[in-house]
């Protein structure tokens, strides 16, 4: 779902779970991120968590080591992160986007309302991503750029 967002948002995919980019390639670990899509000539690297758990620390910062090497600006999109990992991401230039539930293909409901009703879990079973959640990705992309969303 968030392929198609980000596609409708402007972003192109470029590669898929990839560790090349651009003529350079990441040997430090045996990591990859998820995509990396282009938008204005800039090139993201692209990292999707739907979780309920956090991403682990030391798996954040070597994905954030491997933007760097390959030269692309960091772009976590996850249903949840505390602070000190926002921070790690935006101090390395790049973007963290959250969303609150965690997500599973449309036409789950019944089955997701159970699990909402008797673990608790944040959880829900959308159409489609919400446009406010690409629109503060749009707004943050458009900014770096020093563009308005209007321009």
């Amino acid at each position: 779902m968030f392929d198609a967002a980000l596609g409708r948002s402007g972003f192109r995919a470029e590669a898929s779970n990839t560790k090349e980019w651009d003529g350079k390639v990441w040997t430090e670990t045996n990591h990859n991120l998820d995509r990396i899509v282009t938008r204005d000539g800039v090139a993201y690297g692209v990292e999707i968590k739907n979780s309920q758990n956090y991403i682990p620390r030391q798996e954040l910062r070597t994905k954030l080591l491997l933007c760097g090497h390959l030269g692309v600006t960091p772009l976590f999109i996850m249903r949840f992160a505390p602070k000190s990992y926002m921070h790690e991401i935006i101090k390395a230039g790049g973007f963290g986007l959250l969303f609150e539930d965690q997500i599973y293909p449309w036409g789950h409901s019944a089955l997701l309302s159970e699990v909402r009703d008797q673990l608790g879990l944040k959880v829900s079973s959308p159409r489609d991503i919400k446009d406010g959640d690409m629109q503060r990705l749009l707004k943050w992309h458009l900014k770096r750029l020093g563009r308005t969303p209007s321009q």
